[in-house]
């Protein structure tokens, strides 16, 4: 019975042994897959969470892909791309938190926004800068019509530490890895909600410091 309590006693110490403090700021750049139509797209990933308790975390996530297609969902063209964007707020509880390891699950909600482009005509965009009077201007695809919807993504999310960056500021570098289903609602011009329903498998970098 001795042993048993022992045993317990450590490993309750080692799960509650906080990697994660309040006022940790964890920010993540990776890829990511992006459902679409059936197919699994790679996309360009950023997070950032912050720590309001040892284990729980809110924060922002954004990714960006821009898969091309052959045909012309409808519209008088045999060659297009949707520009994706998808922008949400992550809520996250850490089941395990150690100062090597971290897993947490969690749940986000935000808006995917679907610009469907003709590759076949393109349109000049301007830019002027202000501060040094100089303009520029590149040609991009037409726009054709942009479809949005509403996204909920259950998730899990595992960090392992690499190195250490900065131990006055608690400062760390590790690798992170997560996984959920992506549920889209709503109703689109040329596209379904089904269309982006899918696992999303996501591998980044964090650095993870306290922001006091």
């Amino acid at each position: 019975m001795k042993n048993r309590l022992l045993f317990t006693a450590f490993l309750f110490t080692q799960l509650s042994f906080s990697q994660s403090q309040p006022n940790d700021l964890a920010a993540t750049i990776g890829v990511t897959t992006i459902p679409n139509f059936g197919n699994q797209g790679i996309g360009f990933d950023l997070s950032a969470r912050y720590y309001f308790t040892d284990a729980f975390s809110l924060g922002g996530n954004f990714y960006a892909a821009s898969p091309r297609f052959n045909h012309g969902f409808g519209y008088d063209t045999d060659r297009t791309l949707i520009n994706m964007y998808a922008i949400s707020v992550p809520l996250q509880y850490d089941v395990i938190n150690t100062q090597k390891f971290t897993m947490g699950f969690g749940f986000s909600n935000g808006v995917l926004i679907n610009v469907l482009r003709n590759r076949n005509e393109t349109t000049e965009e301007d830019f002027w800068d202000t501060d040094t009077g100089i303009g520029t201007s590149w040609n991009v695809p037409k726009k054709i019509k942009t479809d949005v919807y509403y996204l909920l993504t259950p998730y899990a999310e595992a960090s392992y530490k690499l190195l250490t960056l900065d131990k006055e500021d608690f400062t760390s570098m590790y690798i992170t890895a997560k996984a959920g289903y992506q549920n889209a609602f709503g109703n689109g011009f040329y596209s379904k909600p089904n269309d982006f329903r899918n696992y999303i498998v996501s591998l980044g970098i964090t650095i993870k410091g306290t922001t006091e």
